[in-house]
């Protein structure tokens, strides 16, 4: 295949993966490679395909491979930045995020992509200065003003903030996916009631999604003020009920030493908050989804 066919292919791809015919684009480009097998346009534009088609680790194998001959090309570093963020990563994509900023530092939508990777992190102070920098440089950057509008509504979740995440979010729905993270890695840190802050907000914009309306649902009752004696368990999981667990059994054996009707007492009051941590939790689900 001559170099100008190969352009061709390159042009012909790049505008089925615009409108993500990633069937059409694959078909295109197995002949191109074959005769081509370490073209790195080729082999990048198949990275592409396999990252579009959800192919994460054929992906990041390809783009690797593109990186190994071509350490310096932006386009291939800026996919392996974007499946290091999926394979949750962080500490690899920071540091390809950076060296891109610092070889192109005027590029608006690479402060945006390095904010989301914190707010993924949740340190959502860099994310917002990040934003404001990319913004200097773009004013109308999609991905920094995304950025900025989480971060506005994660420090105030009220009023005019709120009205422009649901603008953000039906203006560039791919935001979806970030305020989910922020909202799972918020979930994990233990600040439940500013993951169901965002959790709602994405069912206002998102009413008809089952996933999120259950995770709602699921951040709710995490959240409610009767579930608090139950944080260790939410918290910890299995760890924490084995900590009970031994926590009860010793508890029982020492205070039986010096008092058997206070180990008693003990005893029962430790079966009562199992029996509460088991039944109670269904109940307020089936309250709150009445």
């Amino acid at each position: 295949m001559e170099t100008s066919s190969v352009q061709q292919v390159l042009q012909q791809v790049a505008a089925l993966l615009e409108r993500r015919r990633t069937t059409q684009a694959r078909a295109l480009l197995q002949p191109a490679l074959a005769a081509h097998p370490a073209h790195s346009g080729l082999l990048l534009q198949a990275a592409y395909v396999d990252y579009l088609e959800d192919r994460i680790d054929d992906a990041m194998r390809t783009v690797r491979q593109v990186l190994a001959a071509d350490p310096d090309l932006p386009a291939a570093r800026e996919l392996y930045f974007a499946l290091l963020e999926l394979k949750d990563q962080h500490v690899e994509a920071e540091r390809v995020i950076i060296e891109l900023l610092r070889e192109y530092p005027e590029r608006a939508e690479y402060y945006g992509r390095y904010a989301d990777l914190m707010l993924r992190t949740l340190n959502f102070e860099k994310a917002k200065q990040l934003a404001h920098e990319g913004l200097k440089y773009d004013p109308d950057d999609a991905v920094c003003l995304a950025a900025r509008t989480l971060c506005e509504f994660i420090e105030q979740p009220a009023g005019d903030t709120s009205r422009g995440l649901q603008q953000l979010l039906v203006r560039h729905p791919e935001s979806v996916r970030t305020l989910v993270l922020v909202a799972i890695a918020l979930q994990q840190r233990g600040d439940l009631r500013g993951a169901r802050r965002v959790a709602q907000e994405l069912v206002r914009a998102q009413p008809d999604n089952e996933g999120l309306v259950e995770f709602a649902r699921a951040l709710t009752v995490s959240a409610h003020w009767s579930m608090r004696p139950l944080w260790p368990m939410q918290k910890w999981g299995w760890g924490a009920s084995f900590a009970l667990w031994l926590f009860a059994i010793i508890g029982i054996r020492v205070i039986g030493q010096y008092d058997q009707a206070a180990a008693g007492i003990f005893a029962i009051v430790m079966l009562l908050y199992v029996i509460y941590s088991w039944v109670w939790p269904p109940i307020l689900k089936r309250l709150i989804g009445t």
